[in-house]
C-alpha cells in the first residue's frame, strides 16, 4: 500500500490517467457485451482448429433450443386444430374453384384411361367433356367435406411440431430473428448495462489502482468487469418474475416479462409470417412425411362421393349422347368393330350400372372404384399446394397467427413466458459469461500497459 502522500501526488500528476479509467471501464463493459451477443449468433458454423475455434451458442445448440421453442408453441400457444377450426370448407372451395377444375379436368383422364381403358376409348367428346364436367362439380362440393375430415383427423395426419421444427432447422435466420427482434430490448439492456457497471467499477478500480499500483489491478478488473456485467444483466433480464421494490426506492422486475405485452406482439409477428404461414403449412400437410397420411384420409371420401356420382353419370351420359343425330356420332368415330352406333348407345348407357360384356367386354368395372379413388387422391393431395397457392392470402387471414399468438402468450404465467427467450440464454449461460471475463482480463492487461506508458511519460 502506498503512502497517501504519494497517491495525492501521483493523482495530481496523472489526473487525466486516473479520469480516464472509470471511462476506460465503462467501454470495456460495452464492448465486452457487444462481442459476446456476437458470438451467441456468429458464426453459423465451426471456425477454427478444434479446440481453438467457435460456433456461435445459438446456431450450436440450435436443435435443442429448437426443440424446447416447439413444445413450448405448440404445446402451449397453438395447435393443429386450432389452425384448421378457423377455416370454412365452403369458403375455400369458392376461392379454389378455378384452379380446383383445372387439375380435375387434368386427372381423370389419368384415372379413367389406368382403371376404365376399354369404356373411356369408346366414349365420345362430348360424353368425356361431360364426364369431366360431373367429376368438376363433384370436386367443388367435396372441399368442404374434406375441410371437415381434416378438422376431424388432424392430430393423426399432421405433426405440427414436426413441421415448424423443421422450419426453424432448415432456416437458422428465422432462429436468430426471433431472439434478436422479440429480445431486443433485453440486448439493448445487456449493451448499456456494460457500459454504466463498468463505469461504475472503473471507479473502484482507479482507486485501488492509486493505491496499489499493481499491474494485476487491470487485468483482474478486467476479468470481473467482464463477468459481473454479464452475470447481473442476465439476472436483471429475467429476475424478478414479478415487480419487486428494493431498499424501499427501486422496483424491478425482470425485463423480459415486464415487456410482455410487446415481446408477444413482436412474437406472434414473427411466428405468424416466418413461420406458420399458409403457404408453409399447406406445403408440409400435402408433402413430405404427412402426404400419404392425407392420401389415406382422403381416398374414402373421394371414394364415396365416386360411387354416388356414378349413379347420376348414365342419366346425364344418355342425354348427352340422346341429343347428337347418327351422322354426328359416325363422325365421332365410334365404330368400334362390328358395333353399331345404337349398340355403343346402349353400352354407355349400361356401363354406368353394370359391366357390359354384350359389347365386346366395354364397361364399367366397379371392382376398380377403389384403386380410382386412391390414385384421384394420390394425384389430388399433391397438386392441392398449387391449386391452393390463390388462396393463401384468404387463409393467412383467417389463420390469424400473430392475433393467436399474441392472446395465448398474454396468458402465460411468468414460468411459461420466460420460457420463449430464456433457453437462448441458458443454453451455454456460463460459457457466455466467462467469454465476457476472458474478453475483460485481455483489455484489462492492454489497460495496464497503456497507464504505466502514460504514468512513466
Amino acid at each position: 500500500m502506498r503512502e497517501w502522500s504519494e497517491i495525492v501526488h501521483d493523482v495530481q500528476t496523472n489526473w487525466l490517467v486516473y479520469a480516464s479509467m472509470p471511462f476506460l471501464a465503462g467501454l470495456i463493459g460495452y464492448v465486452t457485451k457487444l462481442v459476446a451477443i456476437k458470438m451467441m449468433f456468429r458464426p453459423h458454423r465451426y471456425r477454427g482448429l478444434k479446440p481453438f475455434g467457435w460456433q456461435g451458442i445459438i446456431p450450436r445448440r440450435a436443435p435443442e433450443m429448437v426443440e424446447v421453442l416447439c413444445q413450448t408453441l405448440t404445446g402451449r400457444l397453438v395447435s393443429s386444430g386450432d389452425i384448421v377450426s378457423r377455416v370454412d370448407g365452403k369458403e375455400l372451395a369458392r376461392k379454389i374453384e378455378r384452379p380446383l377444375r383445372k387439375e380435375v379436368a387434368r386427372i381423370v383422364p389419368i384415372v379413367a384411361d389406368e382403371y376404365q381403358p376399354a369404356l373411356w376409348h369408346v366414349l365420345p367428346g362430348p360424353a368425356k367433356d361431360l364426364v369431366v364436367q360431373r367429376a368438376q362439380d363433384a370436386a367443388v362440393d367435396l372441399v368442404p367435406k374434406l375441410v371437415k375430415a381434416l378438422r376431424k383427423n388432424i392430430d393423426d395426419v399432421f405433426d405440427l411440431q414436426e413441421m415448424v421444427t423443421a422450419e426453424f432447422l432448415a432456416d437458422p435466420d428465422i432462429l436468430e430473428s426471433m431472439f434478436l427482434d422479440v429480445g431486443k430490448r433485453e440486448f439493448r439492456f445487456i449493451r448499456r448495462s456494460g457500459l454504466v457497471f463498468g463505469f461504475a467499477i472503473g471507479i473502484l478500480q482507479a482507486a485501488i489502482w492509486a493505491a496499489t499500483h499493481q499491474p494485476l489491478v487491470m487485468p483482474v478488473f478486467g476479468l470481473f468487469i467482464g463477468w459481473f456485467t454479464d452475470w447481473a444483466a442476465l439476472r436483471l433480464i429475467f429476475s424478478p418474475k414479478e415487480p419487486t421494490r428494493y431498499l424501499g426506492v427501486i422496483t424491478w422486475q425482470g425485463l423480459f416479462l415486464k415487456h410482455r405485452i410487446p415481446v408477444s406482439q413482436e412474437y406472434g409477428r414473427l411466428i405468424g409470417t416466418r413461420v406458420l404461414t399458409a403457404d408453409r403449412i399447406v406445403a408440409s400437410m400435402f408433402h413430405g412425411p404427412s402426404q400419404q397420411k392425407m392420401v389415406d384420409l382422403f381416398a374414402p371420401i373421394i371414394q364415396r362421393t365416386l360411387r354416388d356420382e356414378l349413379v347420376d353419370v348414365e342419366a346425364h351420359v344418355r342425354r348427352a349422347l340422346g341429343r347428337l343425330a347418327p351422322p354426328e356420332l359416325d363422325r365421332l368415330g365410334l365404330g368400334v368393330g362390328e358395333l353399331s352406333v345404337g349398340s355403343v348407345l346402349g353400352v354407355l348407357g349400361g356401363a354406368v350400372t353394370r359391366p357390359v360384356r354384350e359389347a365386346a367386354g366395354v364397361g364399367l368395372d366397379v371392382a376398380q372404384v377403389g384403386g380410382m379413388a386412391d390414385t384421384a387422391a394420390s394425384e389430388l393431395v399433391a397438386v392441392l399446394p398449387v391449386v391452393l397457392h390463390d388462396s393463401f392470402g384468404y387463409l393467412d387471414g383467417r389463420l390469424q397467427i400473430e392475433a393467436l399468438m399474441s392472446e395465448k402468450m398474454a396468458e402465460m404465467t411468468p414460468e411459461q413466458f420466460e420460457g420463449v427467450l430464456r433457453p437462448a440464454f441458458q443454453a451455454d449461460e456460463r460459457t457466455l459469461i466467462m467469454v465476457g471475463a476472458v474478453l475483460g482480463f485481455l483489455v484489462g492487461e492492454l489497460q495496464v500497459l497503456l497507464v504505466e506508458h502514460l504514468t512513466h511519460a
